[in-house]
């Protein structure tokens, strides 16, 4: 059984490939640090394009991007969409743990 948890660093790494791994070479997506939440079993993070983080501009905005939670016990990234509100799909998934489905 492995007994150690993910930093908050560590997490961040896993994100950060992913999100290179479907970042296009014109438009690079970052992390938008200042939005993480962070809960008992891990942390919420949020991305946009790095235009928009670093100029504010909407047209520079994506859409259909959702949270992405990384659990610290095992280190699974989830990607949600953005269909419904940034609480359900939280809620979902705090759902989803308790029951033991994740």
């Amino acid at each position: 059984m492995n007994t150690e948890v993910l930093t908050k660093a560590q997490a961040v790494d896993l994100v950060s490939q992913k999100l290179e791994a479907m970042t296009t070479p014109d438009e690079p997506l970052v992390i938008v640090y200042s939005h993480t939440i962070e809960k008992p079993y891990g942390w919420i993070f949020f991305y946009n394009s790095k235009k928009f983080v670093e100029t504010g501009i909407f047209s520079y905005t994506l859409a259909g991007n959702g949270p992405v939670i990384v659990n610290k016990y095992d280190g699974a990234v989830h990607f949600f969409g953005s269909g419904r509100p940034i609480e359900d799909w939280i809620a979902e998934y705090e759902r989803e743990l308790i029951q033991g489905q994740i």
